[in-house]
Parts: C-alpha cells; sequence; structure tokens
C-alpha cells in the first residue's frame, strides 16, 4: 500500500522520475569508474614506496680487499674477497640523523671450518628490534634473534643444510683475532627479504640459486658481530626519516658529517621515486577532476527533475494528511520515493561501471616501469557513488521538506496547489 502511494499518481513526471533513474545510473557509473582508478592508482603508488622505501637513506662504507684463511690442513691458499670495510662512527650517523630512526650493520663474509674443509657465509650483524621495519624474515623453526643474545645465530634454511646445524646446534666462526668464536643456532628461517642486499662475491648456501644479490646467510646480534670483527664501526646503516620529505635534508646532513671520509657512499631513492610517480599523481588529480565534475553536473540535473516531480505532487500529500496520515509517515513517503531514485541509479550505474571496467588499465602518460593500475571497486567507491547519489536526491527534496517545517503541514502543502 505505500509503496503505490510513494509511487503512484506521478503522470508524465513519472517519466522525469525515469530520467532522473538513467541519468543518476550513467553518472554512477563514470564516478565509479573514475574512482576505481584512482583507488587502483593509490594502491600501486602504496606497493612502489613499501617496495622502493623512500624515506630510508642508505650509509655505505667502501669494499676492500680482505684475507680470508682457507681450512688449517692441506694446501689451499689464502682467499683474498671484496668485503665492506667498517668506516662509518656510530656515534656521529646517531646524532645527525635527528630524531630518524638509524639501522645499524656489520655485514661481513666469513669461512667456517670443520676439519679439513670450510664453508663461506655472509654474516649479518644487525638490531633484532629494528631490522623488521625493512627487511622480512619467514621463521620455520626455533625463534628469531632478541636485542639481549650473545654468541647466538639464526640462519636460512640453504645455509643450515650446508652447515649441518639446527635449532640448539653450533657452529665456529672465525674472528678478526684468529680465534674461534662458536654460535648456537636458535632458530632457522624459510624466507629472507632483505632491502639493500649486498651483492654476492663469492660462492656460498643461497635460498634464490643465481641470484647477484644476497638471499642468504647468517644473523647475529650487533654486539656479536663487534666481537667477531673487534670493533664497533659499522660496514653500512640505513636511516628512516619520518616522512619521504625530510629524506633531501637529511641527506645533505649527513654528506655533511662524512665529507671528510670519500670512501662513505650516502644513498637515496626518493628523488627517483619522486620522478617515477609523478605521472601517476597527476592521473589521480584527472580521475578526481572527472569524477567531481560528472558528479556535481548530473547531481544538479537530477536535483531539479526531482524538484519538479515533489512539486506535481503538493496536492497529493495534503490529500493524504486530511485522510488521518501523519506528518511522519507523509515524511517517510517524500524520503523512500528520494531513496529509491538514488539508490537505483547508482546501483546500475556501480553495475554497469564493473561489467565493462578494464582488468588493467594505462595512460600513454604513467611511467612505464610502475606497471599498469588495475581498477579497484571497494567500499570507498561504493561509498562515494552512493553518496552523490544521495546527495542529489536529497537536494531535489529540500524545497518540499522546507515547505513541510515551516507551518501546518496540510495548509502549508496546499499552497500553490
Amino acid at each position: 500500500m505505500r509503496f503505490k502511494l510513494a509511487f503512484a499518481g506521478f503522470g508524465r513526471r513519472g517519466i522525469e522520475a525515469l530520467i532522473a533513474i538513467l541519468v543518476l545510473a550513467v553518472a554512477s557509473a563514470v564516478v565509479a569508474f573514475s574512482a576505481m582508478v584512482v583507488e587502483g592508482a593509490r594502491a600501486t603508488l602504496h606497493q612502489v614506496e613499501i617496495e622502493q622505501h623512500p624515506d630510508v637513506i642508505q650509509v655505505k662504507g667502501p669494499f676492500n680487499r680482505a684475507l680470508f684463511e682457507t681450512p688449517r690442513s692441506g694446501y689451499l691458499q689464502p682467499l683474498t674477497l671484496p668485503v665492506y670495510e667498517p668506516l662509518i662512527d656510530p656515534n656521529e650517523l646517531t646524532n645527525m640523523a635527528g630524531g630518524a630512526t638509524v639501522l645499524k650493520h656489520q655485514s661481513l663474509l666469513r669461512n667456517v671450518v670443520s676439519g679439513d674443509s670450510f664453508l663461506n657465509v655472509y654474516i649479518f650483524g644487525i638490531e633484532p628490534d629494528k631490522e623488521s621495519l625493512v627487511s622480512a624474515f619467514a621463521l620455520q623453526r626455533g625463534r628469531f634473534l632478541q636485542n639481549d643474545d650473545r654468541d647466538a645465530a639464526v640462519l636460512d634454511e640453504a645455509s643450515a643444510r650446508a652447515l649441518d646445524v639446527d635449532v640448539g646446534g653450533s657452529f665456529l666462526v672465525r674472528k678478526a683475532d684468529g680465534a674461534d668464536l662458536r654460535l648456537t643456532v636458535v632458530g632457522v628461517l624459510q624466507g629472507i627479504e632483505l632491502f639493500d642486499s649486498p651483492p654476492t662475491t663469492v660462492e656460498a648456501p643461497a635460498l634464490k640459486s643465481g641470484s647477484p644479490f644476497v638471499s642468504s646467510g647468517v644473523f647475529v646480534t650487533l654486539r656479536t658481530s663487534e666481537s667477531i670483527l673487534a670493533r664497533q664501526t659499522l660496514t653500512d646503516a640505513l636511516v628512516i626519516a619520518d616522512s619521504p620529505d625530510r629524506v633531501p635534508d637529511l641527506v645533505t646532513r649527513l654528506k655533511e658529517v662524512f665529507r671528510l671520509e670519500p670512501a662513505v657512499f650516502v644513498e637515496e631513492t626518493y628523488t627517483r621515486y619522486l620522478r617515477q610517480v609523478s605521472d601517476f599523481q597527476l592521473t589521480l588529480v584527472l580521475f578526481a577532476a572527472i569524477g567531481s565534475l560528472t558528479a556535481i553536473n548530473a547531481g544538479a540535473f537530477v536535483a531539479k527533475l526531482m524538484h519538479d516531480a515533489y512539486e506535481d505532487r503538493r496536492r497529493q500529500y495534503a490529500l493524504l494528511l486530511s485522510l488521518g496520515f501523519s506528518p511522519v509517515g507523509v515524511a517517510g513517503l517524500i524520503l523512500g520515493f528520494g531513496l529509491a531514485v538514488a539508490l537505483v541509479g547508482g546501483g546500475l550505474g556501480s553495475i554497469v561501471a564493473l561489467a565493462f571496467k578494464p582488468p588493467h588499465f594505462l595512460m600513454p602518460s604513467l611511467m612505464a616501469d610502475l606497471g599498469t593500475v588495475v581498477p579497484r571497486f571497494d567500499f570507498l567507491v561504493a561509498a562515494l557513488v552512493a553518496g552523490v547519489a544521495i546527495v542529489a536526491a536529497l537536494v531535489g527534496m529540500a524545497r518540499i521538506v522546507w515547505i513541510l517545517g515551516r507551518g501546518p503541514i496540510a495548509a502549508a502543502l496546499m499552497e500553490g496547489g
């Protein structure tokens, strides 16, 4: 009964209501597609930011030639291998970084000697509580390192197999003073994703065979690596800025600190990231503008059609009031008709946008190395489309609602009737 009262008696204005639904559907489709592209571009930018870490500054020592001992028995000559030289003063680095987070590293290569054989392994001295900010470690068994661990190690499963050790086992590494240090294995990793992984210099166990970068190794706490190296200076470090915008200023300050150490290199990815994403940001502005202009123009047109439809029914609403309908009931009929038009139009538009959206979207101006945009229809897009349609309907019924609230409802609705 209420459905018939809400939608009956429109006459030619019923056609205008149908036109309003069609206009809303077309506008909602355009708005939905624009919003989906914007959301897809935002997701792409977020993924690129995760991968490139524009807020991270790399401070690296130079490569040096270091002498490593071969097995104690046999006739093999000592090996000379390229490794990072620890030249970075951790105190200077921390002081100049200000409030930025500093991840200190001591990366080294060591021969693990066992009887008449040896194995090259990469050893990384890290701060366990901070390293997970930029790198990922998938633990297979045991536990990860803790800051207070001493002479403990976590290594990947490839290195564990090569060393023939497991959780609870131990192995020896040669220290800078020539003595051996026994490391106890507390955990084994099934996967490692190191940020700014060093290049592979020698044959060693690896999770990713043939990778030009180190994909595995032994991880120890920073104070354990200091014991191995017999020094506190760092081979490399990462400085994480509070926001990417602070990177240029931090880079300038760090270069000033190490200006007398020409072998220390300060690098950043922020400049490259900013250059790469500029086209994406322009695309966001373009599609946001398209969606906004469509929503404003179509919304105004739909609001005018709804206004005309309501004006023609003022006498009918007055008649309903005279027959005993409550003011709240009549207001519900007005609101129900407007919301029905909005939701049907917005729903049709969303269905059309979903049905015809391409799986990938690429504009000629987008940087190719950032990949294509995948349009995304999520809660935010649905809320935006529904909001545009509902606002258009509310604007259309605004005058009739104003009349209802201005005085006695029956008298108000009879005015001009």
